[in-house]
């Protein structure tokens, strides 16, 4: 959040910081199974490679968890170890419990990936015995962002599967109106930080990408821009606003999104997009 805070605050000029040299992706991982280890002893962990472990609970369930965003999140801020481990690692508590919940409709909230996020997660499971790519519900946004549905629970977020879906009888072609207005009505205060035609927006930290699907929010009222809204998303929890006829500003914004994206946690894309008064579509 310090950082995500420290970017848009700089907006005018656009500048990021460089960060410490953290440890690297063994070390970490070693770091992790230590922490998580004590935290949860009924679990059985298994180191598979450098951020993968393989947790074994119950009657013989397994989870393969990704350190990948635990990783980043530390190598943003390398200073706040103890912090990022204890909040990605007490978000494990859910999935270790063996209780079936059912899913709060109110809670199914919207989650804005990038078009290649299935086949990362292949990538990422390639060396995991008997790994299979969840069925989560998800549609097409535009040319590189998709939408998937999870619920919003205390610790975590849940990406529910086809068939926890399925009992709920919800209407598909209805099912992203709703995930807005509960996103509306579960975030904090939405925050419009910037001047001079360059904004940013501060929502918690978990769903600020997922704020571009909130057609009500994209207006000239909101944003006083030169030209037509253009914003990008290198990250979830940021998103940076400026306009289209201000060129000098979105060439210098190119440079903070490239390092947003190369540094930042659930990193989403590189690319700026232009609002056509329904949805944002690539420049």
């Amino acid at each position: 959040m310090k950082k995500l805070y420290s970017i848009i605050l700089s907006l005018s000029i656009f500048g990021c910081s460089g960060q410490k040299k953290p440890m690297d992706e063994i070390e970490f991982t070693a770091k992790y199974l230590e922490v998580v280890s004590k935290r949860y002893p009924q679990v059985d962990y298994e180191t598979k490679e450098s951020l993968v472990l393989k947790a074994t609970f119950g009657d013989n369930q397994e989870i393969t968890h990704y350190l990948d965003n635990a990783y980043r999140a530390y190598k943003i801020e390398p200073s706040e170890l103890d912090e990022v481990l204890e909040t990605f690692i007490r978000a494990k508590a859910d999935l270790y419990n063996e209780r079936e919940e059912t899913i709060d409709i109110s809670r199914i909230v919207p989650i804005i990936k990038p078009i290649e996020y299935f086949d990362d997660l292949k990538l990422l499971g390639k060396d995991v015995e008997n790994y299979q790519v969840p069925e989560l519900i998800w549609e097409k946004y535009n040319e590189d962002l998709i939408i998937i549905y999870a619920e919003d629970r205390e610790n975590n977020i849940n990406y529910f599967t086809q068939d926890k879906f399925d009992v709920l009888n919800i209407d598909k072609d209805t099912l992203l109106q709703l995930a807005v207005n509960n996103l509306n009505n579960l975030l904090p205060k939405i925050e419009k930080v910037g001047e001079n035609g360059n904004f940013g927006l501060i929502a918690g930290g978990d769903y600020e990408a997922s704020l571009i699907l909130m057609t009500s929010l994209w207006t000239k009222d909101n944003f006083d821009v030169d030209g037509d809204i253009v914003i990008a998303v290198p990250n979830r929890d940021i998103v940076f606003i400026t306009g289209s006829n201000d060129l000098s500003s979105i060439e210098k914004l190119k440079l903070t999104v490239e390092e947003s994206y190369e540094t930042g946690n659930y990193n989403l894309t590189k690319n700026f997009y232009k609002w056509n008064g329904k949805k944002f579509i690539r420049m």
